[in-house]
């Protein structure tokens, strides 16, 4: 039953923030807003985005003892991967290697939270 309501709460949290995408899309090519009212309608899908992250958290707090350690594992091992990876980084832009987006931050976390699960899952085993 908690896995359920994890996947509804979470589920919601990404639904809300797909649609406040698209509708932030379409209401900026429709009005072509400038300024503080374009960075207001361009950040309004993180509401959908907290939402999930408050989910993220929730399921968290319904986790046993051991589930909880192996996340924190996981965690741990996301953090200092994408510290070490974005760090270096930031060396490798200095010598001439192009400039990434932070959005690529998000996406080498969750693997990095994924490859964290499965050697935390192995050690605990």
């Amino acid at each position: 039953m908690k896995h359920r309501r994890y996947i509804i709460e979470l589920t919601g949290g990404l639904a809300l923030y797909a649609a406040l995408l698209v509708a932030s899309n379409l209401i900026d090519d429709a009005y072509h807003l400038t300024g503080n009212a374009r960075i207001a309608l361009a950040l309004t899908p993180m509401i959908g985005a907290a939402v999930a992250a408050w989910a993220v958290m929730r399921g968290i707090w319904r986790l046993d003892e051991m589930q909880r350690r192996i996340q924190l594992d996981a965690i741990a091992i996301s953090f200092l991967l994408t510290a070490l990876l974005t760090f270096g980084w930031g060396f490798a832009e200095e010598a001439g290697a192009p400039r990434q987006s932070a959005f690529m931050i998000w996406p080498l976390m969750a693997v990095g939270w994924l490859l964290g699960v499965l050697i935390a899952r192995r050690r605990y085993r």
